[in-house]
């Protein structure tokens, strides 16, 4: 069973390599920023498989990549100024043993605010 849940989280990961996919949410009940601004929140995610867990070769999911994907989508919002609130990348290199290590697949979200005029 253990297997079976790896190998289909390797696949779903291998179908979505080299996506980047982004959630908003930008209804806070009237709820303003610290700063008195008002913000839409965004969570962007991108996927990429590095041949030995640091050289990408499908997709880029480098902190540089998804701080610029984040950005895409606070321009789209009509934001001005951003606060990233959180980042984090995921080497999983032991989902498969010994293959992790060649065809290493990696994820990297970036989560904050949009603060709009």
């Amino acid at each position: 069973m253990k297997y079976i849940s790896m190998a289909m989280l390797v696949l779903v990961m291998a179908a979505g390599t080299g996506c980047s996919i982004t959630d908003t949410a930008s209804d806070l009940r009237g709820i303003k920023g610290v700063d008195g601004d008002k913000l839409t929140h965004i969570n962007t995610r991108n996927y990429a498989i590095n041949l030995f867990m640091s050289k990408p070769i499908v997709g880029d999911a480098t902190l540089n990549a998804t701080v610029q994907a984040f950005a895409d989508e606070a321009k789209k919002a009509g934001a001005t100024k951003v606060r990233i609130v959180q980042s984090d990348t995921s080497v999983m290199w032991y989902l498969i043993p010994v293959l992790g290590f060649v065809f290493t697949p990696v994820y990297t979200n970036v989560a904050g605010d949009a603060l709009l005029p």
